[in-house]
């Protein structure tokens, strides 16, 4: 009995020493190369990996290493994440160290000047989950550049990709005309009480009014995990349970008949 207690309290000992951990997305990305880190070029495959699969505190890949924060969600092995709007104009989302209110290390919409006479003014975060498992969002950072309070069209979240041509589909959560605070230095925080969750999770920045200056808001601390998709049980209509219902009677009506 006492070697029984002996393990049992051994086991507790175990878990308390290692809590389960979630993936936060803290933008900490360190490279020897490029110490600053301050590009992040869609299709550049070392940094579009940030957020992919995370099964630890941090990965190296070519020599640069992603960090992430904790939490107690699990980690997230049947996620991947992309970062948007990117193309050979906008250079896509990029990376900066500080002052952001009084975060370090955001995410933001870069270079929006396309040339072509429009720019892209917004910028997506999108969670993908395997087939059989679901996102599950739980909140983020916002800070306004140079310690500045900003204000934005929107911040806004999706269960499903965002459709910049119906950008009302699939939005579950709108914050319009939002502040992202900045001034103090602070910032704006994002908690969903009841989180956020679906195979694909989408976070919109949506920036029309600053125009080309939409990097003047910056993005950190995305808390997320993942759970096994849910799948509600399928309701009959009324018409089919009255069916069922006539079907039955006649299966009874049936065997009486018989006996």
């Amino acid at each position: 009995m006492f070697r029984f207690y002996l393990w049992v309290s051994l086991g507790f000992l175990i878990l308390a020493g290692n809590p389960a951990t979630a993936t936060i997305l803290t933008f900490d990305i360190t490279d020897p190369i490029y110490p600053l880190r301050e590009n992040f070029p869609e299709g550049e495959t070392i940094d579009q990996t940030y957020g992919d699969r995370v099964n630890s505190l941090s990965t190296s890949s070519g020599g640069v290493t992603f960090a992430y924060g904790a939490g107690a969600e699990g980690f997230t092995p049947n996620i991947t994440v992309s970062y948007d709007p990117g193309s050979i104009f906008t250079g896509g989302p990029s990376l900066w160290r500080y002052d952001y209110g009084n975060l370090t290390r955001v995410l933001y919409q870069g270079s929006t000047n396309t040339g072509l006479g429009f720019d892209y003014n917004y910028l997506t975060v999108t969670f993908t989950a395997d087939p059989g498992y679901d996102v599950v969002l739980f909140g983020f950072d916002l800070g306004g550049w140079n310690q500045t309070d900003r204000t934005v069209n929107a911040v806004a979240v999706y269960n499903n990709f965002f459709n910049g041509f119906f950008p009302a589909d699939n939005r579950v959560f709108l914050d319009a005309n939002a502040t992202v605070l900045g001034a103090g230095p602070t910032h704006s925080t994002y908690t969903f009480n009841s989180p956020i969750r679906a195979n694909v999770v989408t976070i919109l920045i949506e920036a029309d009014n600053l125009g080309a200056d939409s990097e003047l808001v910056g993005i950190d601390n995305i808390r997320f995990g993942q759970d096994l998709a849910s799948t509600p049980t399928a309701v009959p209509e009324p018409g089919t349970l009255g069916m069922a219902a006539i079907a039955l009677l006649a299966i009874g009506a049936t065997a009486r008949s018989r006996a």
